[in-house]
């Protein structure tokens, strides 16, 4: 748009001091040939008078009928005579910067605050200056001058305008691009952009379009693989489970070596087990299948359900904070998060949940070293585990991961900031069902609210 707007101010400054150039040039041209036509004419009528015998310069100027407002200036025989009153009879030095010659061009002056064309004409004997009024000239310039910049300004208006309407439908395709790609970025890869009738963006529509049915059957296939190969495992790491189980029960009857072996068995195969559920946790989630109808859900009676068997902060509200969701994968998410805070972040320091008129909001603090910048977004990928960050070199990098994708399946957010007092603060941010209102309400683990 403002390339527009400055392209329009320039040719309009350019036509604006173009045409005003060339017309004043024309006018005065034309004014100046016709007061030397007068001009001529008077002095051949003057000289005609003088030539009289007893005739006087003042009776040879008063027999001359100029237009109205021209002034005759008589220098004859070293007198000077005036046809103007109010003009003395002097020299036209007087009444100009530089006196114009005789035969010269006219050339303009002011006398009395009015423009003139002065015109010197030789005589016999002396010489006659005819001051011919431009009043009209001058208006009529002026007029032309004021006519010209609004038109410039009108054009200047009238292409930012342009701009602003052409960049607007050359935008418009390159906006619904820009915001169907943060959609499919932000997970919701069903996200396509429309047929335009452009024809020069319809095969870059096209292959945008294609691009991500690519990319969207590649993700499928991925979760497909993944959760297929999870299933499959889970039959055999059963058998493991129930077979080590019953090993386990006559530990105490192996020699040590034997048995520390079997310990660590033991624990590496329910660290695989808890994987395996994750994962698929994980695909049924992605697949939107889920174990329990979407309804509406009370966030308050969630999280007190999820911190009433830990030592985390009480949390006392005054409203529901009530959603529209799964609540099964809401309190996944919420025990996900507040687990996430007790193994990796020191405990839980606060948990907080507020509305707005469109939102319910969820903040987990935690007593850890935070979350550094560069890894905010990358923590709730799968197996990131964050532990330059965080310290710890336990879990399994997949619970931020479902707290993303058990969010997201509900319509709403997550992200990790830093909390007031240090740490690390993940906030949930859902939908508010507006079929109750409430309030906001806040959790302290050094101060609990009653």
């Amino acid at each position: 748009m403002l390339s527009f707007a400055a392209g329009a101010a320039i040719v309009s400054l350019v036509l604006t001091v173009s045409v005003f150039t060339i017309s004043r040039g024309y006018l005065l041209g034309q004014r100046e040939r016709s007061a030397q036509r007068l001009a001529d004419a008077d002095a051949d009528f003057v000289a005609s008078r003088l030539a009289v015998p007893g005739m006087t310069p003042a009776a040879a100027l008063s027999a001359v009928d100029p237009p109205a407002d021209t002034i005759l200036l008589l220098d004859w025989r070293g007198g000077w005579t005036s046809s103007d009153p109010a003009v003395p009879a002097r020299a036209p030095s007087e009444h100009l910067a530089e006196s114009p010659r005789e035969g010269a061009p006219t050339r303009p002056t002011t006398i009395r605050n009015q423009p003139y064309l002065v015109t010197a004409m030789p005589l016999d004997g002396g010489t006659l200056y005819e001051f011919a009024p431009i009043v009209e000239l001058r208006d009529t310039l002026r007029v032309l001058r004021t006519v010209l910049v609004i038109s410039g300004l009108a054009a200047t208006l009238g292409g930012a305008l342009l701009g602003l309407w052409a960049s607007g439908r050359v935008l418009r395709p390159l906006r619904s691009l820009a915001g169907t790609a943060a959609s499919i970025a932000g997970g919701n890869l069903d996200s396509r952009l429309p047929e335009q009738g452009d024809r020069d963006l319809r095969p870059i529509l096209s292959s945008f379009n294609t691009m991500v049915d690519s990319l969207q059957r590649r993700i499928e296939r991925e979760r497909r693989f993944v959760g297929d190969v999870t299933h499959e495992l889970r039959t055999p790491l059963t058998t493991l489970v129930t077979s080590v189980g019953l090993l386990g029960k006559h530990a105490e009857e192996m020699p040590e070596r034997p048995r520390t072996a079997l310990r660590l068995v033991e624990g590496e195969l329910a660290h695989l087990r808890g994987m395996v559920e994750d994962l698929l946790t994980l695909a049924r989630t992605e697949a939107g299948l889920h174990h329990d109808d979407e309804a509406p859900v009370s966030t308050r009676d969630l999280l007190a359900h999820v911190l009433g068997e830990r030592a985390a902060p009480v949390l006392d509200a005054d409203g529901d904070g009530r959603v529209r969701g799964h609540k099964l994968a809401l309190i996944r998410a919420f025990t996900n998060l507040v687990d996430n805070a007790e193994q990796h972040g020191g405990g839980v320091t606060g948990v907080e949940l507020s509305t707005s008129a469109d939102s319910v909001v969820v903040a987990v603090d935690d007593a850890g070293p935070g979350v550094p910048e560069g890894e905010r977004e990358r923590i709730f990928e799968r197996f990131a585990t964050g532990r330059a960050a965080r310290g710890s070199t336990s879990g399994n990098g997949l619970g931020l991961a479902l707290v993303a994708e058990a969010v997201r399946a509900n319509g709403g957010t997550v992200e990790c900031v830093t909390a007031p007092g240090g740490g690390a603060r993940f906030v949930v941010r859902l939908p508010r069902d507006h079929g109750e209102g409430d309030g906001a309400v806040a959790a302290s683990a050094a101060e609990p609210q009653t």
